[in-house]
């Protein structure tokens, strides 16, 4: 089974810039507005892009659309 091992995240949500590398257990730390929750809704969007794309426009929908997922 493959794994995840780098992510680099570019203009999503809060999130203008990152870099991360997994291993086999994770765990996010860190103060509230940092990012955290927005992290793990990038995971929800691409399970959205892959498994289920022709509900990707409803999920944006209920983000509250591509400006409120994109970084300003």
């Amino acid at each position: 089974m493959n794994s995840l091992t780098l992510l680099e995240l570019d203009g999503y949500k809060s999130i203008k810039s990152v870099t991360l590398r997994f291993g086999r257990i994770n765990v996010l730390i860190g103060a509230n507005g940092a990012g955290k929750s927005n992290l793990i809704s990038f995971f929800e969007l691409l399970n959205y892009m892959t498994f289920a794309p022709d509900q990707l426009q409803l999920y944006v929908g209920k983000s509250g659309g591509a400006n409120a997922i994109l970084f300003d």
